[in-house]
């Protein structure tokens, strides 16, 4: 029912245009009608050639100006077959923070005398887009004041090694985007990060407008992960959940860094579960000797 061939260059060919897609990032069609939005996809898949299996397990999100896309959102994926094939994909964010993880494995196709005994593959994704609109204002500054922001991407995470093999038996890639645009004058700035190719950090673009103008901000965060059973390493990992944080510079005090969502994009971080549970540890720990002082 497989061609091993066919079905090896397909998968290829359907993985380098998915990545080739996932960098293309744009303001939603609908963006006019809408004041921000936070979508998400993992997907994990295993597939089995000799034995005619396969397992996928796809989930979505999709927030269009809906509050919980200030909270942190989770998703996770995976999947996996005897031949033990397996993938795992994760993703977690918000609006202004994107978190991204996929790790995919499967065992070597051959025995010591040269024998196919394994013939597959496993693959994972993980992507996470936001959208914000921000309007530009000022308590002091009249309208039409010239202005400038920064936004700046700070990115953390890690590729496995080696990241790709030749024939495409193998690879692991960490994508992220950042854009600013001016909806009143067309102006914009965007930057594109490629894990592969740069290293982690802080990354910044600026955007020249004026007080009265509006502008939308987008972000995109995508871990991919691909092995299959010919390629010479066993693994393969993206691991982007230090996540992608997103924050705006303005270049006067006062001007608005608050978007549409309520986001405040001065703010770099989402407190996690983890964070959130030592709070309220330490608010307990100096409320007990209050009320035995009282």
């Amino acid at each position: 029912m497989f061609s091993h061939i066919s079905n090896r260059m397909s998968c290829s060919s359907t993985i380098s245009a998915a990545a080739t897609a996932l960098i293309l990032l744009g303001t939603p069609a609908t963006a006019q009608a809408q004041s921000y939005q936070l979508t998400a996809n993992v997907h994990s898949y295993a597939a089995d050639f000799l034995r005619n299996t396969s397992e996928v397990d796809d989930k979505n999100l999709n927030l269009i100006d809906k509050p919980q896309a200030l909270a942190l959102n989770a998703l996770n994926g995976h999947a996996s077959v005897s031949s033990g094939g397996t993938t795992t994909a994760s993703f977690l964010g918000s609006i202004g923070m994107l978190k991204a993880y996929a790790s995919a494995s499967y065992p070597y196709c051959c025995d010591a005398q040269g024998h196919t005994v394994q013939h597959g593959y496993a693959n994972s994704t993980a992507q996470g887009t936001f959208f914000d609109t921000l309007l530009v204002s000022s308590s002091t500054l009249a309208i039409g004041t010239p202005v400038s922001y920064r936004l700046d991407l700070s990115i953390n995470g890690t590729l496995s090694s080696p990241s790709f093999e030749m024939g495409g038996f193998l690879s692991a890639d960490g994508l992220a985007e950042m854009r600013l645009r001016d909806r009143d004058s067309g102006e914009q700035a965007s930057i594109s990060w490629d894990a592969k190719k740069q290293a982690s950090g802080v990354f910044s673009l600026i955007l020249n407008t004026q007080v009265g103008h509006t502008l939308n901000i987008n972000g995109m965060l995508y871990a991919g992960a691909y092995v299959s059973s010919s390629a010479i390493h066993r693994s393969a990992e993206a691991d982007f959940y230090h996540s992608a944080y997103y924050q705006l510079a303005p270049s006067e005090s006062g001007l608005n860094t608050t978007g549409l969502s309520g986001h405040d994009f001065l703010v770099t971080t989402v407190p996690e579960p983890s964070s959130m549970v030592l709070l309220a540890l330490g608010l307990a720990l100096l409320w007990l000797p209050a009320r035995r002082r009282g």
